[in-house]
């Protein structure tokens, strides 16, 4: 699917940082809001951790305290030891998203801005204030002329004051008048913010109904977005920056989940904390390696087990999914060459059919893995590369831009609507090219239409290599079991180790389980765009396209 939107996402705390894309305004939202609300978990706890330590060291000064406090400690980490069992069962009733939750209910969180409170203004002066009648002195009431002075001179006092108090009346009433049109101007900001963060809010709120209703419809993107909300919200009692993409074939009705896992450095290690009296000192006790590798396999175990119990239970109302393939991947470091890399540890798939069989609440999640013929080494502790059972299918330009094929093809050709001749013959060049690098050696058969032979390829690796059949479908709709049981059956005839079908398509349900524990590699549309790349080659391949043209 494609992504239209992205974010970056800081925390200077943890100095963690991260480029979040989704599809929809909303999701963006909604994923954000979730790596935000787990990173702020993080620090909250490390802060806290901090403030233990602290505490601890403060408790050293008393012994009893400090007894209490290693007992509490222990406690703790022996919790954290059992939940680490119980991620699975602590999981298996899935909750739907909130619809509630993904909305904005919030006020507008500005408050608007206070209207100025006109002051009273001093009391005008009137003529008959004590401050304009003084008593006069006795020799100025004497005399006529200085007592007509003194009266005049009062009468001055008052004109004057009063001038003053009418000018200063006509400047305050000014200010007044200025401090409202600015009130005024930053209250009509304010309503006009408010009725845009109230907009915007209704907006998003509508696309979240929007997107339930496709959702509950059954749109593909909205399917594919419901479940990476769903999966990025689930909870553990660890931490670890959980990363999931998923892709839903709508023919077939499989989704594909690439997950990122904890590596084995995120699981907490310690077992006790002791008090030593005697150095006034606390001594922590980790686990042992075995028992940390054993315990890292039983919580990726369980992690693709709740992984799929919330895809299947939460889908069990609509059956938008008949399938899941579950790809696990982790972020680490390649020792021979100090660089990072993603490699995948793990592949399974499973259909729902036979998941819900399963009783989850008594399940050995190692042994179920293995019975259902799921990919893995024997302990993800090693991390040893496997290969996806089906590759994600990305949000790629490959499947929408031109391409050179071999030098052979016209770069507006799409694969899946060119000649069957062509493509048999492309595959068969594909696979020169990449057998020949291994020292392998590839023979051409005459190209047919009959869906036999269409090249063999001998690897000389004495251990996986052998004769291999392969055989090319270029079709436009899902490649139906038939084919793949007619590929087992030519492998066995032709006493080959290995048979390869390549199609420009998908396959269904029933040829993925059949291939399951056979000796069989289905390569999809994707795959086979990816090894075109490997080799140097880009690609097209769109399905739509294609069927009108071969419809005409």
């Amino acid at each position: 699917m494609k992504y239209y939107y992205e974010k970056e996402v800081r925390h200077s705390g943890l100095n963690k940082y991260r480029i979040v894309k989704a599809a929809s305004s909303y999701e963006l939202d909604q994923k954000v809001r979730a790596i935000k609300a787990q990173w702020d978990e993080q620090w909250e706890r490390k802060c806290s951790t901090e403030n233990k330590r602290i505490e601890r060291e403060n408790r050293i000064k008393n012994n009893e305290e400090s007894l209490d406090y290693a007992n509490e400690m222990t406690e703790q980490a022996e919790e954290l030891q059992e939940a680490l069992d119980s991620i699975l069962s602590n999981s298996l009733e899935p909750i739907p998203l909130d619809e509630k939750s993904m909305k904005d209910f919030s006020s507008y969180p500005i408050k608007a801005p206070s209207s100025p409170i006109k002051p009273d203004f001093r009391i005008e002066p009137k003529r008959a204030d004590e401050k304009y009648n003084p008593q006069a002195p006795l020799l100025t009431k004497l005399f006529k002329k200085k007592f007509e002075q003194f009266n005049a001179q009062n009468e001055d006092n008052f004109q004057k004051d009063l001038v003053d108090w009418n000018e200063e009346k006509k400047q305050f009433e000014e200010n007044f008048a200025k401090s409202m049109i600015k009130y005024n101007e930053k209250h009509a900001k304010w309503n006009k913010d408010k009725e845009d963060f109230l907009k915007e809010q209704f907006q998003k709120n509508g696309e979240v109904d929007h997107f339930i209703q496709c959702y509950n419809n059954g749109e593909t993107d909205a399917v594919v977005e419901y479940y990476s909300l769903v999966l990025e919200n689930i909870k553990l009692p660890f931490e670890y920056d959980k990363q999931v993409e998923l892709d839903l074939n709508s023919e077939n009705k499989m989704l594909l989940i690439d997950l990122l896992l904890p590596t084995i450095d995120d699981i907490p290690n310690l077992k006790k904390v002791a008090y030593i009296k005697s150095k006034s000192e606390f001594k922590e006790t980790y686990h042992t390696e075995a028992y940390m590798k054993k315990k890292y396999d039983s919580i990726i175990y369980q992690i693709v087990l709740q992984t799929l119990n919330y895809i299947f239970s939460l889908d069990s109302l609509h059956n938008f999914i008949d399938s899941v393939v579950l790809n696990g991947k982790i972020k680490t470091i390649d020792k021979s060459t100090g660089k990072d890399i993603e490699p995948y540890i793990l592949s399974i798939n499973i259909a729902k059919k036979d998941f819900i069989e399963l009783n989850l609440s008594a399940i050995d999640a190692k042994a179920w893995f293995k019975s259902a013929k799921g990919i893995s080494a024997a302990t993800f502790a090693d991390v040893t590369p496997v290969a996806p059972i089906v590759s994600m299918s990305r949000d790629d330009s490959r499947f929408i831009d031109g391409y050179n094929v071999v030098d052979t093809l016209d770069n507006s050709i799409n694969l899946a609507a060119i000649d069957w001749q062509d493509f048999e013959n492309l595959i068969r060049e594909l696979f020169e090219q990449e057998f020949n690098a291994n020292g392998g050696e590839v023979r051409i058969t005459q190209a047919s239409r009959d869906g036999g032979v269409d090249a063999i390829a001998f690897d000389p690796d004495p251990i996986r290599g052998g004769k291999i059949v392969i055989q090319a479908k270029r079709y436009t709709n899902v490649v139906g079991v038939s084919a793949v049981r007619d590929l087992y059956g030519t492998v066995m005839n032709e006493g080959a180790t290995k048979g390869i079908l390549v199609t420009t398509s998908d396959y269904g349900t029933d040829s993925y389980n059949f291939a399951k524990g056979k000796p069989l590699t289905l390569l999809n549309g994707a795959n086979l765009l990816s090894l075109l790349e490997k080799h140097g080659h880009q690609a097209k391949i769109n399905i739509k396209e294609a069927k009108q043209l071969l419809n005409q």
